[in-house]
């Protein structure tokens, strides 16, 4: 009787073994997603656009073109850009206002900014420099909201 158990024994792992090396684990390979970004307003083509390590806006630009009417000072060519980002070009407007060189009487022509908020868009901008007008988020009071409201006379 132990002579039969062991014998079963011995034929249950050899069978295991050659289970698993008929049927083997199946190995799934996640491929890597290509880094993107998304492009909005003045971009002859908007929505999803795939991007290289180190890619510069001006090569981002150059590939997709942009609308006659697309106002470019309200983007900087020469910065990087990075996966998951938005990018957002605006149209010319007959006022815009410069973030990086409007004064507070400037600022205060948009709806909702007084003294103070353009007091605190000059603090931050001496501070730092703003590179993106997505930058003017960084300003104690003016959020996502104020921001969208704002986009289309902002530029650099």
């Amino acid at each position: 009787m132990k002579k039969l158990k062991f014998v079963g024994l011995v034929l249950l792992i050899i069978s295991s073994l050659i289970y698993g090396y008929v049927h083997p684990e199946k190995v799934t390979v996640k491929k890597k997603r290509s880094p993107s970004i998304t492009l909005a307003g003045a971009f002859k083509k908007n929505g999803t656009y795939k991007i290289k390590e180190g890619m510069l806006l001006k090569d981002v630009v150059k590939d997709v073109g942009v609308l006659p009417e697309a106002n470019m000072k309200a983007i900087s060519l020469s910065e990087k850009v990075h996966a998951e980002q938005t990018i957002y070009l605006p149209k010319r407007h007959k006022v815009m206002i410069s973030l990086n060189k409007a004064q507070a009487k400037d600022f205060m022509q948009l709806n909702g900014v007084g003294e103070k908020t353009a007091q605190k868009i000059i603090d931050y901008r001496k501070a730092h420099r703003f590179a993106w007008i997505e930058d003017i988020m960084n300003v104690s009071g003016i959020g996502e909201k104020r921001f969208e409201s704002y986009r289309e006379y902002l530029c650099l």
